[in-house]
């Protein structure tokens, strides 16, 4: 393979998106803890923060296996990046599992909701057509007062 960056189909290696919902809960400030060389190091954040990370480190280590393939990686670079997928989604794992969120479970729900078949992206032709039966109906309700009309014994 040479120097060149293949063409990525973008379908294929897209990220799966979600919008998200701010809640004042997800703003909370909280601390992570850890112990450095230089003594005890802390970093303020927030659940959101923290759920960001884990879908971009489960979408990145995801994007790295599927390049293996699509790039027919072999041998060391393949391992290489194997290897770093999976520890990258064990680091997600553990973040997950302090905020209580499961990746696995949102992208199932995401993904049944994108199945489900969608709405047409014309709101306005949806407005329209709906007038359109509206006023049939209406049509149709008019003339049928009109024919009991005529067919009321007071003729």
């Amino acid at each position: 393979m040479g120097s060149e960056m293949p063409s990525l189909p973008r379908d294929k290696f897209e990220i799966i998106s979600m919008t998200p919902i701010e809640l004042d809960a997800m703003a909370a400030e909280l601390t992570i803890s850890f112990q450095d060389i230089d003594g005890l190091c802390e970093i303020k954040t927030c659940y959101g923060d923290i759920y960001r990370i884990v879908n971009a480190l489960m979408d990145y280590s995801r994007m790295l296996e599927m390049v293996c393939d699509q790039w027919d990686l072999r041998g060391f670079h393949r391992a290489t990046y194997e290897y770093h997928a999976e520890k990258l989604r064990a680091i997600a794992r553990k973040y997950q599992a302090g905020i209580h969120y499961d990746y696995d479970a949102a992208v199932e729900k995401c993904q049944k909701r994108q199945s489900k078949q969608q709405r047409d992206d014309d709101p306005g032709g949806d407005a329209l057509e709906l007038a359109f039966l509206k006023e049939q109906r209406e049509q149709a309700k008019s003339e049928e007062k009109a024919t009991r009309r005529e067919q009321s014994p007071g003729q």
